[in-house]
């Protein structure tokens, strides 16, 4: 007699990385599926607009749009952004990055962290929104005093890749190792590419600048969450 074998599932993570991408998508969706009016509602308070935070009080910006109105309207979009994108396209393959990078990060965050979930949950979840923090604050700083909006959690998940190159490197080693030194000059390259052909290739302009601050802010980040590992007993 055979034994059935029981197929993988459909998406090969921990229950809160899967959940997490899920979330991405479905927002898109519910996005997607609301009236054009709601729609540009949620763009506009939710997307990053340089010219808008950059606007002096009570002043139109540059491009006649209005200043935001309170500094949590200001703030809001620092995070808010991560959950509005473009198209399916550019939501489905943050997901897939997601889940991808995401996973063994928090496997490694469950080591140090044995039996205290959601804390090992929350820790990855407070690195990718400290680094879509960073990636937007530096989006606006390189879009000074105007620019176009941006949206997508890909400077969140640009964190995610710089803590799992710095997994590679041990709890010992710092942030100006060379292997970490070479894969982040490669990573700052390959957006400045993108950042000439994107609007040729993918019809859009890439956030470049978002990529790298939030890269930067997710090493930040990591360092520390290593430097616990390596003062853990045992």
């Amino acid at each position: 007699m055979t034994t059935p074998t029981r197929q993988p599932p459909i998406i090969n993570a921990p229950w809160p990385v899967a959940g997490f991408a899920l979330v991405l998508v479905a927002a898109h969706l519910v996005i997607s599926l609301l009236p054009t009016r709601l729609q540009n509602a949620v763009f506009y308070f939710g997307a990053l607009f340089p010219e808008r935070f950059w606007a002096s009080s009570g002043a139109p910006s540059v491009t006649g749009l209005p200043p935001y109105a309170t500094a949590s309207e200001a703030l809001l979009p620092l995070v808010a952004s991560a959950f509005i994108h473009a198209d399916w396209m550019h939501v489905i393959l943050n997901a897939a990055f997601l889940v991808a990078l995401a996973k063994p990060l928090l496997e490694l965050m469950r080591r140090i962290w044995p039996g205290r979930e959601p804390g090992a949950s929350i820790l990855l979840l407070a690195l990718f929104l400290f680094a879509q923090i960073v990636a937007s604050l530096t989006f606006l700083s390189g879009s000074y005093p105007d620019g176009g909006p941006a949206v997508g959690a890909s400077g969140g998940i640009s964190g995610l890749l710089a803590s799992v190159l710095l997994i590679r490197e041990g709890p010992g080693r710092w942030l100006l190792s060379r292997r970490f030194l070479v894969a982040s000059s490669l990573f700052v390259i390959a957006n400045a590419v993108f950042a000439f052909i994107g609007p040729g290739l993918l019809g859009a302009s890439i956030a470049w600048q978002a990529h790298v601050g939030g890269y930067l802010g997710g090493a930040v980040f990591m360092r520390a969450v290593l430097w616990r590992v390596r003062a853990a007993p045992g």
